[in-house]
């Protein structure tokens, strides 16, 4: 994952956002539990916000508890127990990273992505993909596509992210059990479908000058960040603009309760102003501090 789905913290309520750096930092320390201290290097906020949007979904109340951090072994803070939801998502993010890792790999022959995915990560991937099998399948699918795609150069931002949403998608079908519904589906396919969109769109200029695949470089004459937003204004602001409207008139149909205001304010806000700083930075998005 790519790290875009965040919080707006002006906008968020304290209470809120108590809750939200205890999922963090729940997730951060189930990741250690099962996988092992370096891999929680893996933790990232689009995957907490799964955590958090799949604990409400399943209406599952999460238990809290103050410990201590690696980081900061002195001053306690609030996170989020393990619990086997959260063992689930700490699979799943495993999945993600290892197929990101393979994707790097593949596209830019990068010895340090085949390091980190032997030396580190591929063991839990093994065990990860045991106890989640329809997600790996899922996942794997789905790059599978989108390296298709990039070979052929495919132009298209809607086409190409259709992968990538499928496989948010696939795996909220996995996590959400009983308690998936149609509306689950289109939350996450469309933040699936924003997240690549988004990625894409930041990583336009790094892109160009590696001479890799972009989606937006594939039917485009690039020249400058500056000139692309200026040129693709409209296009960018419908493709974005129609995401985010579609993942809020989906999650208005689901009858959450639990961390409510966490997702709203990540859904409503976060993303929003995540959208206006794409549209308009010519250089890469400022990672948040949470």
């Amino acid at each position: 994952m790519f790290g875009y789905v965040v919080p707006d913290k002006p906008n968020m309520f304290i209470k809120d956002y108590t809750v939200y750096k205890a999922f963090y930092c729940g997730l951060c320390k189930s990741i250690g539990k099962k996988c092992g201290q370096l891999m929680r290097f893996t933790t990232n906020y689009d995957v907490t916000f799964l955590a958090v949007f799949m604990h409400a979904v399943r209406d599952r109340q999460v238990e809290f508890a103050d410990e201590t951090c690696i980081l900061n072994p002195i001053k306690k803070k609030s996170i989020v127990k393990h619990n086997e939801l959260m063992s689930a998502i700490v699979d799943t993010n495993t999945i993600l990273a290892h197929y990101k890792l393979v994707d790097d790999i593949c596209d830019e022959h990068s010895a340090k992505a085949k390091f980190v995915d032997k030396a580190v990560l591929n063991r839990h991937y093994k065990r990860a993909k045991a106890n989640l099998p329809k997600v790996d399948e899922v996942v794997a699918e789905g790059y599978e596509r989108l390296r298709t795609m990039e070979k052929n150069n495919q132009a298209g931002a809607d086409i190409v992210a259709d992968a990538f949403a499928e496989i948010m998608k696939g795996i909220s079908i996995e996590l959400a059990g009983d308690n998936y519904n149609s509306y689950v589906g289109d939350v996450m396919y469309n933040v699936g479908k924003w997240v690549y969109c988004a990625d894409a769109l930041d990583d336009i200029d790094d892109d160009f000058k590696g001479g890799k695949y972009n989606v937006f470089l594939a039917d485009y004459s690039y020249v400058d960040k500056a000139t692309f937003l200026k040129d693709k204004s409209e296009e960018l602001q419908l493709l974005f603009m129609s995401c985010y409207d579609a993942i809020n008139k989906a999650f208005d149909n689901l009858n959450i309760a639990k961390y409510e205001g966490v997702i709203t304010n990540v859904l409503w806000y976060g993303l929003l102003a995540k959208t206006k700083e794409l549209l308009r930075s010519e250089t890469k998005c400022k990672k948040i501090r949470i």
